[in-house]
């Protein structure tokens, strides 16, 4: 009995699969899951086998030649790497938030040093990348995820390279700030606040050592303020997910 595999469908199979490598590799959705190696590379082929099957995809190569295969396997990983940035900087923006929680509440101090991790270990940085994982998945946004995909094939075919979307980059870059600071803007003017009034009380009693006093302040009224503010984070998430598919639109085209 022989077996005839089709070369052509070999091939996109392949360059699909390194465009998704990328993408996993470097996305902090699933660059954190601790899983052996070779159920990682079966489920890339798997998936990268359905999606050609699914769209009927056909590599975009003069011919499959090594030379041919080389540019074709480069131009994905440039596709895959701008994808990933996408995803990147959206779950940046939730670091970016949480950082900002630290340093202006106090708890960046307790980073300097986690004698248990042995690195720097920020509270609300931490607290905010496992929700943002956790209500990536809650909101079924993994399933656009892969449309995503299905559409980014669909506009660069296997093999067809992308020219590096530096403006669209930028943007995406831009809003890790701007998003950042939008999902804890409420506890950060509440935390400003207090030290507008623990800076009056500074004035007002110059002998009290207002220093020492704002430390738990801040502390106390960071958590809580957070926990506050927590359920009306959903809407500004939800908003960081789609930054993500609307840097892919722009970054395609």
């Amino acid at each position: 009995m022989q077996i005839s595999i089709d070369a052509g469908w070999a091939v996109a199979v392949f360059l699909v699969s390194l465009r998704l490598s990328f993408l996993f590799l470097l996305s902090p959705v699933f660059s954190g899951l601790a899983a052996p190696v070779a159920p990682r590379v079966l489920l890339t082929l798997a998936l990268a086998a359905l999606l050609v099957a699914g769209g009927a995809l056909r590599p975009a190569l003069p011919d499959y030649t090594l030379g041919s295969l080389v540019q074709g396997a480069l131009g994905e990983a440039v596709v895959g790497i701008t994808l990933s940035f996408g995803v990147f900087a959206a779950f940046g923006a939730f670091s970016m938030a949480g950082k900002l929680l630290d340093i202006q509440s106090g708890f960046g101090i307790g980073s300097v040093y986690d004698p248990v991790t042995r690195s720097g270990a920020p509270m609300f940085a931490a607290i905010l990348n496992l929700v943002a994982v956790a209500l990536f998945f809650a909101l079924d946004a993994h399933h656009a995820l892969m449309r995503g995909i299905a559409f980014s094939l669909q506009q660069v075919p296997p093999g067809a390279g992308l020219a590096l979307p530096l403006e669209a980059v930028l943007a995406q870059f831009g809003l890790v700030f701007s998003m950042g600071l939008a999902l804890v803007i409420p506890v950060m003017l509440c935390l400003l606040l207090i030290e507008i009034g623990l800076a009056v009380v500074s004035r007002a009693l110059p002998q009290m050592n207002v220093f020492v006093i704002s430390i738990p302040v801040k502390l106390v009224a960071g958590v809580s303020i957070f926990a506050l503010c927590a359920p009306a984070l959903e809407p500004a998430m939800g908003r960081v997910y789609a930054s993500i598919f609307t840097f892919w639109e722009r970054a395609l085209h």
